[in-house]
């Protein structure tokens, strides 16, 4: 479930060189920037066809400063647009030209503030199960939060419902 919302996640691209995806009806030429889901920009990509925008690119100071406001905040903080599909091209980028010391220094990070907004919401959720219909409680999250906040929910009221 989540999984699926990090892969469509559009992209943007530059191709190298001409591509036809028929199964995909898609059919792109040389120099055409497009955005492109997130699974295929990076096989793609994989394939030397596309050039990923590095504007995707997220550093290690940027993913600690985030971590350290969400430490200080009781609620999650709002993430830039398509944080976790950019984290993931960041990866991605950064293993492509051999920089392993950054790529562990941002899974590190995110793996931090991962942690710590996945045991704020499922506390929060755990409660306050209205929190799932606030609003502006869901906008602070990604996409994919939400998906998980949906999960946890369901499973948070099941368990609730059983046991009472």
């Amino acid at each position: 479930m989540f999984h699926s919302v990090i892969n469509f996640h559009p992209v943007r691209v530059v191709f190298k060189r001409d591509v036809s995806l028929p199964s995909l009806g898609l059919s792109y030429q040389t120099n055409t920037v497009a955005e492109v889901p997130l699974f295929l920009a990076l096989k793609l990509a994989d394939m030397d066809a596309v050039e990923i925008d590095e504007s995707y690119v997220i550093s290690p100071k940027d993913v600690a400063t985030l971590k350290y406001a969400e430490q200080r905040d009781n609620y999650p903080v709002k993430l830039p647009e398509g944080f976790y599909p950019r984290v993931r091209i960041t990866i991605y980028l950064l293993g492509k030209k051999g920089d392993s010391k950054t790529v562990r220094a941002v899974i590190q990070e995110v793996r931090e503030l991962l942690i710590e907004r996945v045991r704020k919401i499922a506390m929060l959720i755990a409660a306050r199960p209205e929190l799932a219909n606030d609003q502006s409680f869901l906008e602070r999250l990604t996409p994919e939060e939400k998906a998980l906040l949906t999960s946890m929910h369901n499973a948070i009221t099941s368990f609730i419902l059983s046991v009472i």
